[in-house]
């Protein structure tokens, strides 16, 4: 994330200090995170247009303060941080004019080996245990102003275009994860044994497995059609990516949920698939911007 962000930004000279040896790297050398969320700020990052993401009362909690050549950073990025306690390089969203709130931010890439920074530890999680998170701490890091990429000028619509682009692939994730859960359920059920045949040869199994056929595709559909959309579109709309994003991951909770049951008790076990799946599709109508939160930023946008 944080080498594709520099990417974006056309400069040549930062390009080739930055991205070039990243491309180049064939041993996992550099590992990026996403820096955003933070101990006081998470879902309302999502809330431009709103009275509060302009509150001089609500601004970050890491701030870059200019020092000649140099930004000095100082605050800390929240436990949920992906890649937290693992990354080498961080594109970090953080706070440049306090006086306009959240709105005053700005977007620096962040070599994690300076002076002045320190991580905490991986969180233990209910689900998606597999994907590392944890928290970042800057005390007075030092970094060339050429690393800042993303100025208070343009830092909304920046900000808008990225989580744009988050929830949609939120959606296509989860989708393959509901998918996953039904295929897995539909299999199961050939094999199964209860009342001397099959599951699936019971018509009440037979009716779950259909109404997950239909969350999957119905899914499919919203999830490619946000995607397509938002990829030509310009400026893109961010109504359709929180619409897949917050459906998607609701179906899939309701997916797995079903699926675990048609497992039994197997279901509950740490040995099951599913039961891994089901915990990872509960995380997902919290991160990257809780459901509930969400639904009122897409509703003001067909409001607007």
């Amino acid at each position: 994330f944080p080498f594709a962000a520099v990417a974006t930004t056309g400069n040549t000279d930062l390009i080739q200090e930055l991205v070039t040896p990243f491309v180049a790297d064939k041993e996992a050398r550099f590992v990026g995170c996403w820096a955003i969320t933070e101990p006081h700020h998470g879902s309302d990052q999502f809330m431009a247009g709103t009275p509060q993401f302009y509150d001089a009362k609500i601004s970050g909690q890491v701030s870059a303060r200019p020092d000649g050549n140099h930004y000095v950073i100082n605050g800390e990025k929240s436990a949920w941080v992906s890649n937290g306690t693992i990354a080498t390089h961080a594109v970090t969203y953080l706070t440049l004019d306090p006086s306009k709130g959240l709105a005053g931010g700005g977007v620096a890439f962040i070599p994690l080996d300076l002076p002045g920074v320190s991580k905490g530890k991986p969180l233990d999680k209910m689900g998606q245990r597999a994907l590392n998170q944890g928290s970042i701490m800057f005390k007075d890091v030092r970094i060339p102003k050429r690393y800042l990429l993303v100025d208070a000028s343009v830092y909304e619509p920046v900000l808008y275009r990225t989580l744009t682009l988050t929830n949609g692939a939120m959606g296509a994730i989860f989708t393959g994860v509901a998918r996953a859960a039904y295929e897995e359920a539909l299999i199961y059920s050939k094999t199964r044994i209860q009342g001397g045949k099959p599951i699936s040869e019971h018509q009440l199994v037979q009716k779950h497995l259909f109404d997950m056929f239909t969350k999957v595709e119905t899914c499919r559909a919203l999830s490619r059609a946000a995607m397509v959309y938002n990829a030509a579109a310009d400026p893109p709309a961010i109504e359709y990516a929180i619409a897949a994003k917050t459906y998607c991951t609701q179906a899939c909770l309701e997916v797995t949920d079903t699926a675990l049951q048609l497992f039994g008790g197997k279901g509950l076990t740490r040995d099951c698939l599913m039961e891994k799946l089901y915990r990872d599709a509960r995380a997902s109508l919290i991160e990257d911007g809780v459901n509930d939160v969400l639904a009122l930023v897409g509703a003001r946008r067909l409001l607007a």
